[in-house]
């Protein structure tokens, strides 16, 4: 039988390289390509059919929700499994509505990607007991995880501008124009009921998400 082929995105070499050992336990694994290039990814996939893509949510250049729909235009039957060091119960529910096939925490011990990619490869999801209890006691809490008003760009955007980034650089970095930044900003801060950006970085440290 055909080996698996996979593809490891995450910004880090180090966090590629690792996973990469990890996988290569298991012999009906191939890893087909290690990137942080979104644009690398997308090339691959228009040449060949991939089985499986492990991606950091949080990618240079763009987000792991945006690129999660490319792949999904190029490849319907792609599992895409999220990676995450940022808040667990935050992003997972996002990852699910999104449509990925399951989530692991880079805070986790790293053989719980090993154990996704065999499950999201045997043709089930993979998120963990835990995270879902998270989410479900977290889910009347408003204001809170699913309740949260922001979309996923909007969450984007909002990390860049919690670590300092101008309209300007964010708009380079997800290659979207600076009138569409300053209105995501503005829906941002309406939905959100901030008027600062002092109180959007305790937003965002409130949720993990820094």
């Amino acid at each position: 039988m055909k080996p698996a082929s996979v593809i490891i995105m995450d910004e880090h070499p180090i966090v590629r390289m690792s996973i990469e050992v990890l996988l290569q336990q298991n012999k009906d694994i191939t890893v087909t390509l290690k990137s942080d290039d979104s644009r690398e990814v997308l090339s691959c996939l228009r040449r060949q059919a991939v089985d499986l893509i492990i991606l950091d949510i949080e990618l240079p250049g763009t987000d792991g929700f945006t690129l999660l729909k490319r792949i999904r235009s190029l490849q319907k039957q792609t599992k895409v499994l999220f990676l995450s060091s940022k808040s667990e119960g935050f992003y997972a529910i996002r990852a699910m509505r999104a449509g990925a096939n399951g989530f692991v925490s880079k805070r986790k011990d790293q053989h719980d990607i090993y154990n996704a990619v065999e499950m999201l490869l045997a043709g089930y999801s993979f998120f963990p007991s835990d995270t879902l209890n998270f989410i479900n006691s977290h889910r009347s809490r408003r204001g809170e995880l699913n309740e949260t008003p922001l979309s996923d760009r909007e969450v984007t955007v909002l990390r860049y501008l919690a670590h300092g980034l101008s309209n300007k650089e964010i708009a380079g970095q997800l290659l979207l124009s600076n009138k569409t930044i300053s209105a995501h900003k503005a829906n941002i801060f309406a939905k959100l009921g901030i008027h600062s950006i002092v109180e959007l970085i305790d937003y965002a440290k409130s949720h993990e998400l820094l």
